[in-house]
């Protein structure tokens, strides 16, 4: 039954209590119905507007509700409705556990930036396994996270999924995973001394560029930042001035994800990616460094990420 907007509040002899359990039930019908225009003239009730505050912080109200795509249709379609459902970390935690309404959200690019522009909003998505894991397999809800510096940061920086890295290498192959390179120039500078967590020792390539060095994961990993350490000072021929990263699950068919294009130095460097999936193995291809004459080198590398849910 459409609902019909109310210039006040009558209880007219009803308890407060009783008023707003009875709209409430009127708006979770309405959103039942997929309704956003409904739902938005609705709540320009102050009575609804209430019963919809209600709502929000009522455990078994909102889990229905993210559980069905028609009704996270009728509240991406008020704004009124996302506005406050993103400033409510209570709704917010049931949206970011349900795979249903994070689609909805992600499939909407009214709601998936409202959803980015709100802290609050980003930190209830950071602090579930089941948001990140969405957003990972979503090349488009990536794209808008990392175009917000805030709602990066706090994606990157979750720990709800399990934090993967390189470990400290001590061999190609221990502790675990595989270190390896197109090619070295003597066995003190194999691959793995880039993944040491030591700077007194380093990977020398055998060749000129180009040439590549990756990490072998135990199991696929999405990667957000890599870390990147050069040889030497500025200037130094082995430096590196253009690397690709590159991605496969193979580790015969590799994809590119990114090309920077700037001389890498004893200055950590961080890149930031966002291509979306998990991957096993991930490279770094050197494709020219100072002096073509000189081999390229990397002094450290790591690879940083979250861990495909198992």
């Amino acid at each position: 039954m459409p609902i019909r907007k109310r210039s006040g509040i009558s209880t007219g002899g009803a308890s407060l209590s009783d008023m707003v359990l009875s709209k409430k039930n009127e708006l979770l019908n309405l959103i039942s119905q997929g309704d956003g225009s409904s739902l938005e003239s609705a709540l320009q009730d102050l009575g609804y507007y209430v019963a919809f505050l209600d709502i929000l912080y009522d455990t078994t109200a909102m889990n229905s509700i993210v559980s069905s795509s028609t009704s996270m249709n009728a509240i991406i379609g008020s704004s009124t409705a996302l506005n406050n459902v993103i400033k409510s970390p209570a709704a917010m935690s049931a949206i970011a556990g349900s795979s249903t309404a994070m689609n909805a959200i992600i499939n909407s690019s009214t709601a998936l930036n409202t959803v980015i522009g709100s802290s609050t909003a980003m930190y209830a998505i950071a602090g579930s396994a089941t948001a990140i894991d969405i957003i990972i397999k979503s090349q488009t809800a990536l794209n808008a996270i990392k175009g917000n510096s805030t709602a990066w940061n706090i994606f990157i920086n979750s720990n709800a999924s399990t934090v993967k890295e390189v470990p400290k290498m001590t061999s190609n192959t221990a502790p675990e995973g595989v270190a390896s390179a197109s090619s070295i120039s003597s066995s003190s500078y194999d691959a793995f001394y880039a993944f040491d967590k030591d700077y007194g020792a380093y990977w020398i390539a055998g060749g000129a560029s180009p040439q590549w060095i990756q990490y072998k994961f135990v199991s696929p990993v999405f990667v957000h930042t890599v870390m990147v350490v050069g040889f030497y000072s500025a200037g130094n021929g082995y430096n590196p001035t253009s690397i690709t990263i590159q991605v496969s699950n193979d580790g015969s068919n590799f994809t590119d994800v990114a090309t920077f294009n700037q001389e890498f130095t004893t200055v950590i460097t961080n890149l930031y990616l966002n291509k979306s999936g998990y991957y096993q193995y991930w490279r770094v291809k050197v494709n020219s460094n100072v002096t073509s004459s000189n081999n390229p080198a990397i002094r450290e590398l790591n690879f940083r990420g979250f861990k495909q849910p198992t």
